[in-house]
């Protein structure tokens, strides 16, 4: 695993409702406690440690529905500059 994706990964565990034992990458993030308010938090989160801004066309459901997911629509974002 990437330090960005570990990275990203530690960040998003501090919005959901496990470890990160219980975090799969195909694991629904609402049955891990994802709300649409901690959704916009975590991606205030991410845009801060990584040095980036989420589009708002991103915010979908499908983007939010798996750590896999999630990090699809992020990784892309992430240029040279970002920091991990």
């Amino acid at each position: 695993m990437s330090a960005a994706r570990t990275a990203f990964r530690d960040v998003l565990l501090t919005y959901l409702t496990c470890d990160a034992a219980g975090l799969r990458p195909e694991e629904r993030l609402r049955a891990l406690g994802l709300n649409s308010m901690r959704a916009v938090d975590l991606v205030l989160d991410l845009e801060d440690r990584f040095d980036f801004a989420f589009p708002d066309d991103r915010f979908t459901d499908e983007n939010f529905a798996t750590e896999a997911s999630l990090w699809a629509a992020v990784e892309p974002l992430l240029g040279a500059g970002a920091r991990p």
